[in-house]
């Protein structure tokens, strides 16, 4: 019988460590000379702050300033990996293809060719070295083994990313003796984190500063595409609503009516059931309803708005 979500999550207790499938992300190498200068205008990310060996979280925004995409930017030596969040590639490509006008840049797809996992927990980076991987801090990456590794953006708390090759992925995986986070676990862990997932706790009309990604742009570089609007929102240092989670009385779920004092503050995003914390949900609520320790209802159940960075 596969393992219970309380059992998985002892054992990750336990082992300090658990590895999870992160095949379903798509990654996009650019090449050319021009990819920096490009990228850094199309991108919310100081692309050319970054040295070979560095990454940084990131986001791709249309002209008014909505979240499109979420990914990671990884600088190597030559090129340019973007690692993206699942289904967000075509969005992407065909985005990046349509402003690449005379500039020398080439972009080349490795989503069917290359596979990834990740290794979460306190323990993730002995785990990591165990396996091959070089000794990184957060924020870097480095290759060996035969795969990229990256450093950092794990579930809340330390992890560590393998991509590369189907076939080094699959050789990793089988030598693995770590417990594995399965999907549901690692949603619900995601939730508990606070953290959010572009295309489930965004929409077409969403801003960073809204959900939470402020840390994917930098306030600092020159022009890209959708600047304008964000830094407005930046000076004015202040948005009409804001994600926030939410601890339920009850279970909930995405699109639910999130009240506060009687009256429609917000809506759910996502929702789980957590085995050590009971129902969760992010969603959106009035900034002025966005304190820590606010309460609302959901349905028939009271929630209050909690601080995810209380329970890591």
């Amino acid at each position: 019988m596969p393992p219970t979500l309380l059992q998985t999550f002892e054992a990750l207790c336990h082992a300090q460590a658990a590895w999870r499938e992160l095949s379903d992300r798509g990654r996009v190498r650019a090449t050319g000379t021009d990819r920096v200068r490009f990228l850094n205008g199309m991108l919310t990310c100081d692309v050319e702050g970054l040295s070979p060996g560095e990454w940084s979280p990131s986001l791709l925004l249309d002209r008014k300033g909505h979240v499109q995409v979420s990914l990671d930017a990884v600088a190597l030596e030559g090129e340019l990996l973007l690692d993206v969040d699942p289904g967000g590639e075509p969005l992407l490509v065909e985005t990046l293809d349509r402003h690449i006008v005379a500039d020398d840049v080439s972009l080349e797809s490795l989503s069917a060719a290359w596979g990834a996992l990740a290794i979460d927990g306190p323990g993730a980076a002995e785990a990591a070295v165990a396996l091959g991987a070089p000794r990184l801090d957060p924020g870097r990456a480095g290759s060996a083994a035969g795969l990229l590794w990256l450093a950092g953006g794990g579930l809340g708390g330390p992890g560590v990313r393998a991509l590369g090759p189907r076939d080094a992925i699959d050789a990793l995986r089988r030598g693995l003796d770590l417990p594995e986070l399965a999907a549901d676990a690692a949603e619900i862990l995601r939730i508990e984190a606070g953290l959010t997932r572009c295309g489930i706790d965004t929409g077409e009309r969403t801003f960073p500063q809204e959900a939470g990604l402020e840390g994917a742009v930098s306030f600092e570089k020159g022009c890209y595409v959708g600047q304008e609007i964000v830094a407005r929102i930046h000076s004015r240092g202040a948005v009409n609503r804001r994600l926030v989670q939410l601890e339920c009385e009850e279970p909930v779920g995405p699109g639910d009516e999130i009240q506060v004092e009687g009256r429609k503050s917000g809506h759910v995003t996502s929702s789980a059931v957590s085995p050590l914390r009971g129902p969760l949900c992010l969603g959106y609520v009035r900034a002025q309803d966005a304190a820590t320790g606010t309460r609302a209802r959901i349905g028939r159940g009271a929630a209050v708005v909690s601080d995810p960075t209380a329970s890591v």
